[in-house]
């Protein structure tokens, strides 16, 4: 395959529209791992996982 044969220079991994998605699929991930991050350290902090003291949050 020749390097300037143009079935390459459609194909979608060449360009900046790959990078697009990944840098978009990326940030999307991030922000979900995150929001699970901090629910398991609340988690542990509040409910008392892995042997951590409760949190008590009765108002009574």
């Amino acid at each position: 395959m020749d390097p300037s044969d143009p079935a390459l220079q459609n194909m979608a991994a060449f360009g900046w529209k790959p990078l697009l998605t990944l840098g978009l699929f990326a940030g999307i991930g991030a922000f979900f791992f995150g929001a699970l991050i901090t629910a398991l350290r609340r988690g542990i902090k509040e409910e008392g996982w892995l042997g951590g003291e409760k949190k008590n949050n009765d108002p009574s």
